[in-house]
């Protein structure tokens, strides 16, 4: 894609003499802005009306997820891949950026961390799930990092099911997936005494979405290969612990995502995002979106600015869906976008190379 500057426009007012001296008035000037050009390997800002770029801020390789939380944008690299992407790798790759979008400017946060998960956490900062190989000897954890100084505090906790793990915050506690002697769990942990809770569940966890009105959390199950678990959420109690499975097909969802009364997701393997309803009929609503890319799959879904936004990098492309009519709107990237971001203000999205 190309951005072509606009000429300057030049208005000149002409106003009759006021005195003897014949002054004429003073024209004004103008100046139109062209839209930053989106570089590959960056976080972009778009703005959510106009959806032209207004920022933007290279962070490094491969950035997948972006979180914004505590007045700053949070990137991850290396985690996430498809056909074509980074191989799940543990060599030091993985790591995590800090955007302010105040000054644009980009900062690796650093205490050895390995991200394969991110979210936004309590006051205002960011919880990050490490990933170890088994022969680096060190356990996994979860950290949170403070988004002003940037200080770590952990919870040790137990193996999870692979390169991917899912992590939240809602209700006061932090979240994580896990392993128990029945198979499948959701660890939740006590933020400020570390105490842990495994709660069963029938399905391994995927990523997690926090519904605030109902004090659920919502988890996709599709965590595996297709047709290795039924493609579907976990709606879990907070409190109680009980849950119930929500079927999803013909969408396998991923990254699940909460606004008002729905539930919205990507579905991973193909040109469609799900919504399901948190109240009254729980069945399924498949939105297709008109890629040119008739097997580009669905990345990222998130909610804000009025919308719903998704990403499919192999179509190049970022979604504006309107809530309410399901009406999609195309915005052309001209490198990979894989995951999305979106506030009152802004969408973030991070892209890739060719």
């Amino acid at each position: 894609m190309r951005w072509f500057a606009l000429p300057i426009v030049i208005l000149a007012a002409l106003t009759p003499a006021c005195s003897s001296s014949g002054a004429v008035g003073v024209g004004t000037v103008t100046d139109v802005v062209p839209p930053p050009k989106v570089v590959p390997n960056s976080v972009v800002r778009i703005d959510p009306k106009t959806l032209k770029p207004v920022q933007v801020v290279p962070v490094g390789n491969d950035p997948d997820l972006v979180v914004d939380a505590g007045g700053y944008i949070w990137v991850t690299h290396h985690m996430l891949s498809d056909q074509n992407g980074p191989a799940d790798i543990y060599n030091g790759a993985r790591t995590l950026t800090r955007v302010d979008p105040s000054t644009g400017k980009a900062r690796q946060v650093g205490g050895g961390l390995s991200p394969c998960g991110l979210s936004a956490g309590p006051s205002g900062g960011v919880l990050v799930a490490n990933c170890f190989p088994r022969s680096s000897g060190q356990t996994p954890d979860i950290v949170r990092v403070d988004a002003k100084t940037l200080e770590l505090k952990s919870w040790p906790v137990p193996g999870g099911h692979g390169f991917f793990r899912g992590v939240g915050y809602g209700g006061g506690w932090v979240w994580t997936d896990g392993v128990d002697n029945n198979g499948s769990s959701v660890i939740r942990i006590n933020p400020h005494t570390g105490a842990e809770r495994s709660i069963h569940v029938r399905y391994p966890p995927g990523a997690f979405a926090w519904d605030a009105g109902h004090g659920d959390l919502w988890i996709n199950n599709s965590g595996g290969p297709v047709g290795a678990y039924p493609a579907s959420f976990t709606r879990l109690d907070a409190k109680t612990g009980t849950s119930s499975v929500i079927g999803t097909a013909p969408s396998h969802p991923v990254f699940p995502a909460v606004a008002g009364d729905t539930v919205w997701a990507a579905d991973w393997y193909g040109p469609q995002v799900v919504r399901v309803a948190i109240t009254g009929s729980r069945m399924p609503q498949i939105i297709p979106l008109p890629t040119t890319n008739d097997s580009a799959g669905v990345w990222n879904v998130a909610a804000g600015a009025g919308y719903i936004w998704a990403t499919t990098p192999r179509d190049g492309t970022l979604w504006r869906i309107n809530p309410h009519t399901y009406a999609v709107t195309r915005i052309a990237m001209p490198y990979l976008p894989t995951m999305v971001a979106a506030n009152a203000s802004g969408v973030w999205v991070t892209v890739r190379g060719e």
